[in-house]
């Protein structure tokens, strides 16, 4: 598989936590270097999973993150 393709498969399987265990369940039966990149997209959305919780538990939401000063005016 070529190389970026298998980076914007880990960088969405982080962002988009349902996508990486969706790649891992489709390349789960394939051949070990595609099996490899479907175990690693699994591992991205887990850690994925990880970061939204720990910003879901001290609040920070894409609102507050992106527009923080707006309600300050």
């Amino acid at each position: 598989m070529i190389g970026w393709v298998k980076w914007l498969i880990f960088i969405l399987s982080l962002c988009i936590p349902p996508f990486g265990v969706i790649t891992f369940w489709i390349f789960s039966g394939r051949d070990d270097e595609q099996k490899m990149i479907g175990k690693w997209a699994l591992v991205a959305a887990f850690i994925g999973v990880v970061i939204w919780a720990i910003l879901a538990a001290f609040g920070v939401t894409m609102n507050r993150m992106m527009w923080g000063g707006m309600g300050r005016w």
